[in-house]
Formats: C-alpha cells, structure tokens, sequence
C-alpha cells in the first residue's frame, strides 16, 4: 500500500469560525503549506516539513491572539490517529490532527452529539462557533479603532470568551461587561458606533448567568 500522506489537519478559522479538513501529501515537493479558509480566504495557519526533524504546524489563537507552535516528529507522526491542538497560552480549541477518517469521524459526532442536545438549533453547533469568533473580531476592530473605552476613562480593555458571550474587563477600575454572541442581532450590536451602549458593571455586581 502506498501511503501518499503525511497526516491529516482540521483548523477552525480563528476569523469566520468554519473549519476545514485537509490533507498533508508526503511526495509534493513542497515544505511549506499555507491552510487557507475556503469560506473567508483567512489564513488559517502554516504547515512546514523537514526532513529531519518533522512537521511543524503555526497557529495564531483568535481568543489571545498568541501564536502556537506544535512540532511532531516523523515517529510521531506515523502512529498519530488523532489529537487535539490547543493554544499554548488560554487552552482554547484550535483543530485536530491525525488521520483523515478519525478526524472526520470525531467533527461528525461532535455536530450529531450537539444536535441532539439542542434540536432546535439545526447546524447550530458550527454556527454558534462562527458567530461567537465573529463576536471576538468585531470587539478587537473597536479597540483597535479607538472606540472601545472604560466608563472611567480607560482603553485598556481585556477580552475573554465566556460560554456564547464575550466579557470585557477593564485593567484600570475592574468594571466588567458581558456582550451576548449567540444571534445575527447580537452581532449588529457590535458595530462601529455602538460601543458607547454597552453596559459596564462593577465586578461585585456582575451577573454572568447564560440567557
């Protein structure tokens, strides 16, 4: 049996929230594999293959935006099935690597298991993911535009996902905000200009309870 593949990867795209399978070829000729998003076109992170010391998979984490670094090795890599990569830095979910059809197999329970646990939500489960990113991203573009301030003042401003919300806390006075990121609507909250809308609680008044 000829064996014309490295490994299989599936990254979810730390933009749109879609994840993508694809496979690693071991005869191409190239070292260096760039997994973009068929969906939005982001990249989704960088494969490089050495022949000494293995494969080397870069990642950049949408939560802390942290860049990951996952190194196998060739032994490794020819007895992996399947493994979960995690950001280094907040243990948040990035993709799977191992074999195309345990990878596979594992992303089509994960949607049946969340189905069945809320059938009324359809495809909720890739969905939700995609819009609690999206959520992330459009926080991150009004900080970086200046519009994402403090009651008191202050643009220091950190950014955590919580369940399907996305909490801001200030550095300087600890007041807290809870932004939901479940629906298209919630979604249009977080557009430029509306920053100055949003509810900021001092921490001992924080209610954090899901909708």
């Amino acid at each position: 049996m000829l064996i014309d593949t490295v490994c299989s990867v599936a990254l979810y795209c730390q933009h749109c929230g879609r994840v993508r399978l694809q496979d690693v070829p071991l005869f191409s000729g190239r070292k260096c594999f760039e997994m973009k998003c068929d969906n939005c076109g982001h990249t989704m992170g960088e494969i490089v293959m050495r022949p000494r010391t293995g494969l080397t998979l870069r990642t950049t984490c949408g939560v802390c935006e942290g860049e990951n670094r996952h190194q196998l090795s060739w032994h490794q890599l020819r007895k992996l099935r399947f493994e979960k990569l995690y950001c280094a830095h907040d243990h948040f979910e990035l993709g799977y690597i191992g074999q195309w059809q345990d990878i596979a197999e594992f992303l089509d329970f994960n949607a049946a298991e969340y189905d069945s646990l809320h059938p009324g939500d359809g495809d909720g489960f890739l969905e939700r993911q995609q819009t609690l990113l999206e959520a992330l991203n459009r926080v991150h573009d009004l900080a970086v535009h200046g519009e994402l301030s403090c009651l008191c003042g202050s643009k220091d401003i950190a950014a955590a996902i919580m369940g399907e919300s996305i909490v801001l806390e200030c550095q300087t006075c600890g007041a807290c905000c809870v932004l939901p990121a479940r629906t298209a609507e919630d979604l249009q909250q977080l557009r430029p200009g509306m920053a100055a809308d949003f509810s900021w609680k001092q921490p001992s008044r924080l209610d954090v309870r899901e909708k």
